[in-house]
């Protein structure tokens, strides 16, 4: 099946129908088909749903409906949307607030996050209404026509499976009370569209738009099987299953993690030695961030209860090691060199809001980070020397070097047995173990965004170029990055994102996925 943009076209002016909604209705018929088939769906019908699972999606609905509605509220009287205009029968952010706040809470505007793939969604509904409007009717049309003939069905489901009131809460996002006859309501909709003055250029256009829409729908369902796959595991580990050691409780958390990063294909080619001086010293620029935010608030706690047991600055801190790495690929005006990608700058806000926030939470990140790149460091230095042919002396690795741990093995005990000391109660230790899986989903958004963009350079046969440019946020070293509801949204990179830079990044996570891979497996 082609791209959006090659459906829209095969719908060719001279076959498309003369209404505008039996046209989408056609030229969306096989993306619309992947969407329903994908396995989150398919799981959901089919009653194999989680409250976390379900409040995932609930989470991403919220991020997708408050972009689409701001931008219809921006459009109501263009003349391209204003016939289809029905905030009071569709709109639906005020009904997942309900639902969310049934879920998280009165405080869940703090708690929820906009996964990747989401926020790519976001950026795209918010690019169109702002420079596209014409385009919108779209985005609307797939959503609430969609949503709105589907949801009888999926409220049904979910009550049952999630064991919920049939007062209808929880699922009020499904719940469309001002339409009275869902059937007559489309058949409305659907004339109303067909009266919008569009030529057949514009025509095209929204056919492909609402293409692309089903396949931003499918990457936000790929993306929340993948994300409910690490949330399962976590939540699948009660109370009173949960080992007495904390440091076992975490190794049992994460184990689906373990076999999902040791599965990955950029991880099996960073062992075959299949990577550049380039990719490598990408790798090291993010860790550098990284790294830079950890210590910065582990210095910032270093006396708190919750982590000084673990506090072994000369044994463990990394950000020393990577200055004279990063001083040896860029030269000695690197700080001025090296860039914060998007999605690094995600996790290093993470850490930040760890550290200031919720201190108790600070030991998920340190044990997967040290406890990890210590474990797998000699394997991937010796694979990184021989692949890039560095000096024996080892320069370039000193990441990868832990001088001050003359016994890998017996440090680790160490490590655990004080991380065991913590005085953590029971609610806190399990704030501890979705921590320490959330640090890996951080992980997991990154790998889908340069998994997608690594696809598209294979697609078109893309050389890299020593020119090329990457759309980055730069984090400056001891700057807190925003964080915050509206700040979690990422900003996407742009459609002139050139293919060379993408596969750079795809190369570089396969450097980062195999580093924790190799570590958290031998945690």
């Amino acid at each position: 099946m082609g791209s959006a943009t090659d459906t829209g076209n095969n719908t060719g002016s001279d076959s498309m129908p003369d209404d505008l909604s039996e046209a989408l209705k056609l030229a969306t018929k096989d993306v619309h088909e992947l969407a329903e088939n994908s396995e989150f769906m398919r799981n959901f019908q089919k009653g194999l749903v989680t409250r976390e699972q379900f409040t995932l999606l609930l989470d991403s609905l919220y991020f997708i409906y408050t972009a689409l509605e701001e931008e219809i509220e921006r459009n109501k009287d263009h003349p391209a949307f204003a016939p289809v205009y029905f905030p009071s029968e569709l709109h639906r952010t005020e009904a997942l607030a309900a639902d969310l706040e049934y879920f998280h809470g009165p405080g869940w505007r703090d708690r929820i996050e906009c996964p990747q793939a989401t926020g790519k969604y976001v950026s795209r509904i918010q690019r169109v209404g702002r420079s596209e409007p014409e385009l919108l009717v779209a985005h609307a049309y797939i959503r609430y026509l969609g949503d709105l003939s589907g949801g009888q069905v999926l409220k049904k489901v979910a009550q049952k499976a999630l064991k919920l009131p049939n007062t209808g809460q929880g699922v009020a996002f499904f719940s469309f009370d001002r339409v009275t006859n869902a059937t007559k309501f489309k058949q409305l909709y659907r004339s109303r569209m067909n009266t919008l003055d569009a030529d057949r250029e514009t025509r095209q256009r929204i056919l492909g738009e609402a293409n692309r829409a089903f396949q931003l729908n499918v990457e936000v369902f790929e993306e929340l099987q993948q994300l409910g796959a690490v949330s399962k595991s976590n939540g699948d580990l009660r109370s009173d299953s949960m080992p007495d050691d904390l440091s076992e409780a975490l190794k049992l958390a994460t184990k689906d993690v373990h076999e999902l990063a040791e599965n990955s294909e950029f991880m099996r080619n960073f062992q075959k030695g299949l990577v550049t001086r380039e990719q490598f010293t990408l790798l090291l620029d993010s860790l550098y961030f990284i790294y830079a935010a950890l210590e910065e608030e582990i210095e910032r706690n270093k006396d708190h209860p919750a982590f000084a047991p673990v506090y072994f600055p000369s044994e463990l801190h990394r950000t020393e090691a990577l200055a004279a790495d990063l001083e040896y690929f860029h030269g000695p005006g690197w700080r001025d060199r090296i860039e914060c990608p998007q999605a690094t700058g995600k996790y290093v806000s993470r850490i930040q809001q760890v550290g200031r926030s919720e201190p108790e939470l600070l030991v998920a990140h340190a044990y997967i980070r040290y406890l990890g790149d210590l474990s797998g460091g000699q394997v991937l230095k010796k694979v990184a020397q021989k692949a890039l042919k560095l000096p024996s002396t080892g320069q370039g690795v000193a990441f990868f070097s832990f001088d001050r741990v003359t016994n890998a093995t017996k440090f680790k005990q160490l490590y655990r047995s004080r991380m065991n000391t913590l005085d953590a109660d029971r609610e806190t230790r399990q704030r501890i173990l979705g921590e320490a899986n959330r640090a890996f989903q951080l992980n997991v958004e990154l790998f889908n965004e340069l998994q997608e963009l690594s696809s598209g350079s294979e697609k078109n046969s893309a050389v890299l170029g020593s020119g090329s440019k990457i759309r980055k946020r730069t984090i400056a070293q001891g700057q807190s990055v925003p964080t915050g509801t509206n700040q979690d949204l990422p900003t996407q990179p742009s459609d002139s994102l050139t293919y060379s830079s993408a596969l750079r990044f795809a190369l570089l996570f396969g450097l980062a996925a195999a580093s924790l891979a190799i570590g958290w497996y031998l945690l």
